[in-house]
């Protein structure tokens, strides 16, 4: 580090050290005070998230007004909003790189109810709208979007003109996408065909279809596939809620990204009898699947899965053999959660120990503590997170030596790597040791 200092790098790392600091909105503020270099260097740091900081003073959203037309501060005046400002040093809109709506409208909410400004749904809605076509007008570069909001709609506008400025999601690297958003179908499309021809740098996509009977007003499959096969390195995608439709196309898609794609996660599949998607699934890349026990599901998924998450009130091991033999060494992460037991254990166990030596993480209720379970962790040499609540019906109560005996046997086996161990009873919830 002397080295670069010398050497006149001075710049860089402090630019580095920071950005570590992004979350110390305080610090960076101090830093801001320094000196005229550390003051460029800390104030695109302190506006690139202005919104999601809950302790921030909403007090700072007056200072974006500075940088709207006459037209857009006469619009605000006719609503009552009467602020004058002068224009600040630096151009606060442009350094924009998170942008969740849902916490852009809470903020919002809050500097009118800091303002005293007494104002209807539809201004509050308008100064929204304002902000963001400001944030585009002005050259701002998102790295994550978080399209999330039920309490109001983005004017048609709006999308008219992210469309006309390209450089908005050229940078775009986090994407969220839930159904629930109000937007019409002509916002919907116009937002979806933006996003597919300038936003190439996605890394991580996630697409929720909450449990709802209402009609989803987000998901154009077709625009979201374009999404999808626009990537250029596209590495973890996340798939909640989803019909059989929506997850076999959406699923088809995501071929054209394999040479990068890293994870899959499919959680709370909407199971549909005719769907052979999971069965037919060419593994390209480990799944992560999280569902309620439905067994005749878990009876069609022949893919690899890394992550498997299965709760329910009853889970029957048999059920999930063929999953565990299938994806062998991939299966790294295991967490079973039936409210009761589990059934035909020592099916689960002696497919654990022949097919999945790999497991890291390991949390597992309604299990029996038994010499067969013991002898099972003995064969995970990588395993660093164990969570166990035992179900002992076969262990008397008062047999303390027998207890004494298996717990003396399990602290033999727990392999080196282990870094977290919770021990419960199922009856109790009392630790066992």
């Amino acid at each position: 580090m002397a080295t670069k200092i010398f050497t006149g790098d001075m710049p860089e790392l402090m630019e580095n050290i920071l950005n570590n600091l992004s979350n110390e909105i305080y610090s960076i503020y101090s830093c801001a005070f320094v000196n005229r270099h550390l003051c460029k260097m800390s104030i695109p740091i302190l506006w690139q998230d202005p919104f999601s900081s809950k302790r921030r003073n909403p007090s700072f959203i007056s200072q974006y007004f500075s940088f709207l037309g006459e037209n857009e501060k006469l619009s605000l005046k006719n609503f009552g909003i009467d602020i004058e400002i002068s224009k600040p040093l630096f151009d606060y809109a442009k350094f924009l790189k998170v942008l969740s709506l849902s916490n852009l409208g809470y903020k919002v909410k809050q500097w009118t109810d800091l303002k005293h400004f007494e104002l209807d749904n539809s201004s509050k809605i308008h100064i929204i709208n304002l902000l963001i076509k400001l944030f585009a007008e002005n050259g701002a570069t998102l790295h994550k979007l978080d399209l999330f909001f039920i309490d109001y709609e983005i004017n048609l506008e709006i999308f008219y003109s992210l469309e006309q400025h390209e450089i908005f999601f050229s940078q775009l690297q986090n994407l969220y996408l839930n159904t629930t958003s109000r937007l019409n179908t002509e916002c919907t499309a116009t937002l979806l065909k933006t996003l597919a021809k300038n936003a190439s740098k996605i890394s991580s996509l996630q697409l929720e279809n909450p449990y709802s009977e209402s009609e989803p007003r987000l998901f154009h499959i077709d625009s979201i596939i374009c999404i999808i096969k626009s990537q250029e390195q596209l590495k973890q995608v996340s798939l909640n809620g989803l019909d059989s439709t929506q997850l076999s196309d959406i699923i088809t898609a995501l071929e054209s990204q394999k040479n990068s794609l890293q994870e899959v996660i499919i959680d709370n599949y909407k199971y549909n009898a005719k769907s052979e998607l999971l069965k037919n699934y060419k593994n390209f890349v480990p799944v992560h699947i999280s569902v309620y026990y439905q067994p005749d599901l878990l009876k069609k998924i022949n893919c690899k899965v890394s992550n498997l998450e299965i709760a329910d009130e009853e889970i029957d091991a048999s059920t999930m053999v063929h999953i565990l033999e299938k994806s062998g060494t991939f299966l790294q992460r295991l967490t079973l959660d039936p409210e009761d037991h589990i059934l035909n254990e020592n099916l689960l166990i002696e497919a654990l120990k022949s097919f999945c030596p790999n497991i890291i993480y390991l949390n597992i209720s309604g299990i029996e503590f038994s010499k067969q379970f013991i002898a099972l962790i003995g064969t995970l040499p990588k395993l660093f997170f164990l969570k166990l609540c035992f179900y002992d019906d076969n262990i008397d109560d008062d047999d303390d030596e027998e207890m004494t005996m298996l717990v003396i046997q399990f602290a033999k086996v727990l392999p080196l790597t282990l870094q977290y161990l919770d021990l419960k009873d199922h009856a109790s919830l009392g630790l066992v040791i």
